[in-house]
């Protein structure tokens, strides 16, 4: 794990960089309150110190018996996480054009079905309840508009 610590650590440094850079394009104050640029500046800042923390850390601390575990996960693991981004694109270009809860279901119910192995009509019904709760939760209790599709849902 210190090696996943050291690497960890520098992307957190990369990350706090880039916050600082663009907070500076940013106001740090406005007349009387912090501006658009007050948060990320400190943003950058705790995860910079964060990070140098995390990173002495793993040189100073005695090895453990979790050092020698991979750091990557298994390649099943990487094909689950490779469907569900590439449900995640389907979804995406399918939003326009099913509309909103139509796209949510499915998208639910073949994620239960695929990787969980959930049964058809569990996956289907989770799907739908799913969609439904979103779908009310956005549409009328934060009057939020979604896509609509050629049903006009």
């Amino acid at each position: 794990m210190k090696k996943a610590d050291r690497i960890f650590g520098v992307i957190g440094l990369g990350l706090a960089l880039w916050s600082y850079l663009e907070s500076t394009r940013l106001k740090y104050m406005t007349e009387f309150t912090p501006g658009p640029g007050f948060f990320p500046f400190w943003v950058g800042v705790a995860l910079a110190f964060l990070s140098v923390y995390l990173i002495i850390d793993s040189y100073i601390r005695k090895p453990g018996k979790n050092d020698d575990k991979k750091i990557l996960p298994e390649k099943h693991m990487l094909y689950r996480v490779g469907f569900i981004m590439l449900m995640l694109v389907v979804v995406r270009y399918t939003m326009n054009l099913l509309g909103f809860p139509l796209t949510l279901a499915i998208f639910t119910a073949a994620i239960l079905l695929l990787l969980e192995h959930y049964s058809v009509v569990k996956s289907v019904g989770y799907g739908i309840a799913y969609s439904a709760v979103t779908w009310f939760i956005f549409q009328y209790m934060l009057s939020m508009g979604f896509p609509k599709g050629i049903l006009g849902i």
